[in-house]
């Protein structure tokens, strides 16, 4: 009975932090679209290039600092995990669900989300430059 005990705690020590690193995601995802959204919606943030530089560069320092939660969160998790299978297979419990990404592919998948989004939003602002530019006509 000790050991199912121990199991059960095990996977709920996992499941909360499965529900921590849920939530910094959750940050993540608010802030990109919220700045994306903001970005697309108000064509005067992009009158000029100045304004998308100094919101993407904002956004950077946030995801720098959510990245690093994020990973670190993650490599938690998947220790948490390896402790849960652990407890789970002495008491012959199936636990096959239990099994989290690793913190590596996390991170170069959040990067890439991040690479993506900045390169996004630049993107829109030139483009909405370069079709205010006046044509000239020879």
């Amino acid at each position: 009975m000790e050991e199912f005990k121990l199991a059960f705690e095990a996977i709920n020590i996992y499941q909360t932090q499965y529900a921590q690193v849920d939530k910094v995601w959750g940050y993540f995802s608010v802030v990109t679209l919220a700045m994306v959204g903001f970005v697309i919606a108000n064509g005067r943030t992009t009158q000029s290039f100045k304004e998308p530089i100094a919101i993407v560069l904002a956004y950077i320092i946030f995801c720098f600092g959510n990245h690093q939660a994020l990973v670190d969160g993650q490599r938690q998790l998947e220790q948490f995990a390896t402790i849960a299978k652990l407890f789970a297979n002495k008491v012959e419990l199936d636990v096959s669900a239990i099994a989290p990404m690793s913190h590596s592919e996390v991170q170069w998948f959040h990067i890439s989300v991040i690479i993506a989004v900045c390169v996004g939003v630049l993107t829109v602002a030139w483009l909405r430059r370069s079709h205010k530019k006046p044509i000239k006509q020879d």
